[in-house]
């Protein structure tokens, strides 16, 4: 559409003599518009096309669904999953560019990320799904190298508890990794640096679980983005799983507690772990199997219980409190480790 600058500017052009070549040529427009509007005794506007999108029938659903979930965001990916099965036949791209109408989500800090060899290292993290008197929290370890997730749900954060989770998770994934990285937890560490820098104070109980198993490791303190895996995990598994689930039975009287989050995770996990990973480009599962999981450690060879004084993982050296003759044993280890030859 034109101007109404140019509008007067051709009538006045045409006027003085010019031909309709000369008005395009000194104007810059096309010689088609310069005739059609010649022949116009004023300037009208385009009129406005509408036009019916394939999301329209959806939209009073989708405006449902997300007033339901406020002040919580439900992702694209689970509303577009949702109105498929209702017989949505559009792409997720129209569902993201409608949604983007609907909410803003505020700006995230950026999520620092590693890569580490298949078998070496897992990240573990608890995150709370709800709070108050009856609360629900989430384990979740996530293998670093193919993204492969495990996750259980509990209604408390006890060292028993904490234990148990990681025993389900070794289950599930039929081995042990070498290294497992954690926050500042205090299942896990009760002061860092206690005994100098990198020598850390672990918690007694932890400590003796771990021992024959694995090596804790801890993220920098107050940069909880390098456990960049299992965070997004956690954001993941909110948003796809408990946040949807939360809001289909909301109004239905039944309780949101953790055996009932549990009953229906597997499935969830399943899909979860078959997805195309974002920054992989594979699914989690095939990376998995094809090159992760005969790099953990066997899950049947495992001692039941800490290993004995003459293994690697303890030392000898009496005048030292255990957690840090532990923690320097645990540096020597990691050399080994991140050299490759234990990888190898």
């Amino acid at each position: 559409m034109i101007s109404k600058e140019e509008y007067m500017m051709i009538h006045t052009l045409k006027a003085k003599g010019y031909s309709i070549r000369a008005i395009a040529r000194m104007t810059g427009l096309d010689r088609r518009t310069v005739s059609r509007r010649l022949k116009e005794s004023s300037l009208k506007g385009y009129k406005k096309r509408e036009f019916v999108s394939k999301l329209d029938p959806f939209k009073p659903y989708i405006d449902r669904r997300i007033k339901e979930a406020l002040p919580d965001v439900l992702p694209a990916t689970v509303i577009y999953e949702e109105i498929v099965s209702q017989g949505f036949e559009g792409s997720l791209r129209i569902v993201q560019r409608y949604l983007r109408t609907l909410t803003a989500r505020p700006a995230t800090e950026p999520v620092i990320r590693f890569e580490t060899k298949p078998g070496y290292q897992a990240q573990v993290d608890w995150t709370v799904m709800r709070g108050g008197k009856h609360p629900v929290y989430a384990f979740v370890m996530v293998l670093g190298y193919s993204r492969m997730a495990y996750v259980h749900f509990t209604d408390n954060m006890r060292q028993s508890t904490w234990q148990q989770c990681h025993e389900k998770a070794f289950a599930y994934f039929g081995g042990v990794p070498q290294t497992v990285l954690y926050d500042n937890l205090k299942s896990v560490v009760v002061q860092r640096d206690r005994y100098g820098k990198g020598l850390h104070g672990f918690n007694d109980a932890f400590l003796d679980f771990s021992k024959g198993w694995f090596i804790p490791k801890l993220c920098r303190p107050y940069r909880a983005q390098t456990k960049g895996k299992v965070e997004r995990f956690n954001r993941y598994l909110k948003e796809s799983f408990y946040i949807p689930l939360k809001t289909s039975l909301k109004g239905s009287g039944i309780t949101m507690d953790a055996s009932l989050l549990n009953s229906h995770l597997h499935r969830w996990l399943e899909r979860a772990n078959g997805r195309v990973h974002a920054t992989t480009k594979e699914r989690p599962v095939d990376r998995f199997h094809k090159e992760e999981k005969a790099r953990l450690k066997a899950w049947h060879m495992l001692p039941a219980r800490p290993m004995e004084e003459n293994t690697p993982f303890v030392s000898s050296v009496s005048s030292f409190p255990s957690d840090i003759a532990y923690a320097t044993k645990l540096e020597d280890y990691e050399r080994i480790l991140e050299s490759g030859h234990a990888c190898a």
